[in-house]
């Protein structure tokens, strides 16, 4: 199967690229070199207005190498097939009767020989484009390559310019019910009516990732919620047309949903976060980032609801306090990854319950925390000894001392940011630095602009022997000379640095003074008889 397999990938994939089947039907695909270079011309011709025609699969195509834009082609003739096919083994363009023959015998043969069942698994292997290409050799295997099970994942975000909603019509069509997880992401021009087509013809969807496909609205989570029952995860971030109605048409009938992003759909309120959590108790993920309505009675119904969360993301929720977080926690013991960032009214409270209920926290982002001290700090890192990465960008109260506990209780910490952390000094990440476990397990390490750090911090890194990136951008003590030191150590390390100019003193700053009487700003002289040093 391998070498079949690389025959496919090599002999057919790589020869079909001299012709053009980015949105060009079999007409265009001719026996001789002659017709392959006036359909190059064509496209090249076509560069400027961005858009050839369009495809069986409904694509605009650009003039780009992009993978799904080479359609599933029909080719029409025998002869077309075999002369095409004989060029791509033999790279010529003349091929006697002969070899049309021997080309021939040997695709009828390859049929022959080969179960469709053992055709199809070798296809399944292939990417979007081999497979698109596959599909010009014959018939047969255009019937194959185009065969739903082989489309059960499908992704459109790399082609969101050229995606319309023909193209997603055609492939619900063409996949059925073999379609499970689809992604279109950015594709603005699709609509509601496309995405009733979609529903209508893959019932069987499990994932879909629509973010930023800003036309679509309350109805499409209508049809998904009644046709795609199976349905286990939806991202919907930055859908602004949906609200609560569409989320409550939603989890009325997809109860198995287990992930769900609604970030920055500012029209669902507490009442739509309500619904979804009641409705859908099997939900791990929750992300909210920027829901303004996510407020502590929202928390409250995501915290008694949904006790299984994994991962929750409430970045920017600024409405929330100490009261509905705490529930959150309390109940959502198993919580993994926690985003808190940008919610300013939350105080150590909130880090000493983490310690005392969550002791499976892996990562934390409390940016722009401001209200956190050493010792919710402290409370965290005896009672999470699991961490991971730890984001205390802005947290402007923390000073070493949360370094010392993070250093001697978290053994499993490898992302840390300390950014804009101005109270930390050369002595908190000496404690990082003499850590046995961060010496071998740190992997990034972020340090901006914290003024008091210097080129002695730098030197309590070189024991971290597998740290793969330092951020000290405008740590204005750290010179250019502990940069290569730590540089030299480890060739590999990505270390991002910028180098403000400092603030003129009055020792470098230019003054005007007089070579005859060797004054500054001599009152005496005349501007004539001063030079500026």
């Amino acid at each position: 199967m391998a070498t079949l397999h690389t025959f496919i990938k090599r002999t057919v994939g790589q020869r079909l690229s001299n012709i053009n089947n980015l949105g060009v039907t079999s007409g265009n695909t001719d026996s001789s070199s002659d017709t392959s270079s006036s359909t190059t011309g064509r496209l090249n011709n076509q560069v400027n207005d961005g858009y050839s025609s369009t495809s069986t699969l409904g694509v605009l195509s650009v003039n780009s190498d992009d993978s799904l834009r080479r359609p599933l082609l029909h080719v029409h003739t025998k002869f077309r097939q075999n002369n095409f096919l004989s060029r791509l083994i033999h790279n010529t363009t003349v091929m006697n009767m002969e070899h049309e023959q021997s080309m021939n015998d040997n695709i009828c043969l390859l049929e022959r020989k080969l179960p469709k069942e053992l055709i199809l698994r070798i296809f399944s292997c292939l990417d979007y484009k081999s497979l698109c290409r596959c599909a010009q050799v014959s018939k047969y295997w255009n019937t194959l390559a185009s065969d739903g099970s082989n489309w059960q994942s499908i992704n459109l975000k790399n082609f969101q310019r050229d995606v319309d909603g023909n193209v997603l019509d055609h492939l619900s069509k063409q996949c059925g019910p073999f379609l499970k997880r689809l992604i279109i992401e950015n594709c603005k021009f699709i609509t509601d009516n496309n995405m009733r087509n979609l529903a209508n013809n893959c019932s069987n969807l499990e994932r879909i990732n629509m973010k930023h496909c800003t036309k679509l609205s309350n109805t499409t989570l209508h049809h998904l919620s009644k046709h795609c029952s199976y349905l286990v995860y939806i991202n919907m971030a930055s859908c602004h047309l949906i609200d609560d109605q569409g989320i409550k048409m939603l989890s009325s009938n997809c109860s198995n949903l287990e992930w769900c992003d609604i970030s920055w759909c500012i029209n669902i309120t507490e009442n739509g976060i309500q619904s979804l959590a009641e409705s859908c108790p099997k939900l791990t993920v929750f992300k909210a980032e920027g829901c303004t309505h996510m407020n502590n009675k929202a928390a409250k119904e995501l915290a008694i609801n949904c006790p299984k969360l994994l991962f929750l993301d409430i970045n920017r929720c600024s409405s929330l306090t100490d009261e509905g977080l705490l529930i959150i926690v309390e109940h959502c013991t198993l919580l993994d990854t926690l985003i808190i960032a940008n919610c300013r009214n939350l105080t150590d409270n909130i880090l000493v319950a983490l310690g005392q209920h969550c002791h499976k926290l892996k990562r934390l982002d409390t940016t722009l925390c401001s209200q956190f001290t050493d010792a919710g700090f402290s409370a965290l890192t005896q009672g999470c000894p699991s961490l991971e990465r730890l984001d205390l960008e802005d947290c402007t109260a923390v000073t070493d001392e949360t370094l010392r506990h993070l250093a001697n209780n978290c053994p499993e910490i490898k992302i840390l940011t300390l950014s804009r952390c101005e109270q930390i000094t050369d002595e908190g990440v000496r404690y990082i630095g003499s850590s046995t476990s961060a010496q071998e397990k740190l992997l990034i390490l972020e340090l901006d602009n914290c003024p008091t750090i210097t080129d002695t911090s730098i030197d309590h890194l070189l024991a971290c022997h597998n740290l793969k990136r330092l951020d000290i951008f405008d740590c204005q003590q750290v010179t250019k000379n502990g940069i290569k030191k730590i540089q030299t150590y480890f060739p590999d390390l990505k270390v991002h640095a910028y180098f403000a100019p400092r603030t003129p003193t009055q020792n470098n700053r230019h003054t005007t003074s007089c070579p005859l009487c060797c004054c500054t700003s001599c009152s005496a002289c005349t501007f004539s008889c001063c030079t500026v040093s």
